[in-house]
């Protein structure tokens, strides 16, 4: 099986964690769920392997024990596979805008696939082809070509009743709300309600449970001009919610708010999801917000998907030049890189003296160029960009100290 092998090759510092993690949050690896705990089940090496080379992973180990063991002792026997058909499937996507005489690509060979509960961001700079990709998902823009499938059906082939009919189980959250201003925050959450046809009561107790959910429940008679910009959002989020929509569309809910504001937003998304299921899909430009609320990624640059994966993945493995300047500042990519190495440090490293201990057994002084440390989706995580010395004997010592001790210390490149 894939996931024997994968298993026989991990990286403790590293893939352990994320095979653990993976099935707390029910998130995909390569393997379905079931296989990854049939392994598990059927496997004592593999298991072994996987608890006690997981030092990194101890807290989410614990959880899957105490799940197996006093919560759900039948899981192992009766566990679901994971879902295989994708609620979102983007095949092949383009879209071009005609620019007087000549076409413009905005979107090219665009695929995607976006699990059912997936926290789903995708990330780029302005100009790279968000907004226009998320339209194109509920199909407030045709694409030029390609498929776009949601629960199943290609939206391109959908009549225009149907596709109506389809997009309300797709919520949508905008950058500047989009509430309309002559109308209190009960009576905004009340509008699709109102078009989809449903009874004005059912209509209002709908929207009184929606703001009591956002935390609006002593504002619902509020105008829009009487709130803050993260209550705006908050009204904006319980009537994309109205509709009891399949998948959540934020097209960079967050970028006009301030920092404190955006934690609470994206603490709310993330709590909906979990609470209720719903497939979110996030388009940013601030990689902390991937950081925070996502299990998956997709990095757009000039129109096309140049990267995708699980987050912790793009952050410790970036392929691509978008991928790593959204990892590292850009100014790092320009410095010589003979003697630059990228320390990563996740889940219990990160607070441990590695540095120090490193310096000290060696013998070598190193110099710090760059260091930050994140939260990923509850997982400590960091890096420091390190400058080794010249003297090549020097450096690699510092290097097979590095290996010995399953430190990760990669050669960084423009590349």
């Amino acid at each position: 099986m894939k996931f024997v092998h994968a298993l026989q090759n991990v990286n403790p510092g590293i893939d352990i964690f994320r095979i653990s993690r993976a099935i707390i949050h029910n998130t995909r690896l390569e393997s379905s769920r079931s296989d990854t705990l049939a392994t598990l089940k059927n496997s004592p090496n593999a298991f072994w392997r996987f608890a006690f080379g997981a030092k990194n992973a101890i807290r989410y180990l614990t959880q899957i024990i105490l799940y197996f063991l006093i919560i759900n002792p039948g899981i192992v026997s009766l566990i679901y596979p994971m879902q295989e058909t994708p609620i979102i499937k983007i095949e092949n996507l383009e879209k071009k805008f005609k620019v007087k005489n000549r076409e413009i690509y905005a979107l090219r060979d665009i695929n995607l696939a976006i699990g059912k509960g997936d926290i789903f961001g995708i990330i780029g700079k302005s100009g790279a082809g968000k907004s226009t990709l998320v339209r194109c998902i509920n199909m407030l823009e045709r694409p030029t070509a390609g498929s776009v499938y949601f629960e199943g059906r290609d939206l391109c082939q959908l009549s225009q009743a149907e596709l109506r009919k389809a997009r309300r189980s797709m919520g949508m959250i905008f950058q500047h709300f989009n509430l309309l201003m002559q109308r209190t925050a009960l009576k905004n959450v009340c509008f699709p309600l109102e078009l989809a046809g449903i009874e004005a009561s059912q209509a209002k107790k709908r929207a009184c449970e929606l703001l009591e959910l956002v935390g609006l429940e002593n504002r619902m008679e509020s105008y829009p001009s009487q709130l803050s910009g993260g209550q705006k959002q908050r009204v904006a989020i319980a009537r994309a919610l109205a509709t009891n929509p399949a998948v959540l569309l934020c097209d960079e809910a967050t970028s006009a708010l301030d920092p404190a504001t955006t934690d609470s937003i994206l603490g709310l998304i993330k709590d909906i999801n979990a609470r209720f299921g719903i497939t979110a899909v996030v388009i940013t430009h601030e990689m902390s917000v991937i950081d925070k609320i996502c299990s998956h990624v997709a990095i757009i640059s000039k129109g096309v998907i140049v990267e995708q994966g699980l987050v912790e993945d793009v952050f410790f493995y970036p392929k691509t030049l978008a991928a790593k300047s959204l990892v590292l500042p850009e100014a790092l990519q320009k410095l010589p890189q003979e003697n630059l190495y990228r320390l990563i440090f996740n889940g219990r490293s990160s607070y441990e003296p590695v540095i120090s201990n490193m310096v000290l057994h060696c013998g070598c002084p190193v110099n710090i160029m760059y260091a930050d440390t994140r939260d990923i989706n509850g997982m400590a995580v960091g890096q420091m960009v390190l400058a080794l010395p010249e003297a090549p004997q020097s450096r690699q010592r510092i290097l097979d100290y590095a290996r010995a001790n399953s430190i990760i210390l990669e050669k960084m490149s423009n590349d």
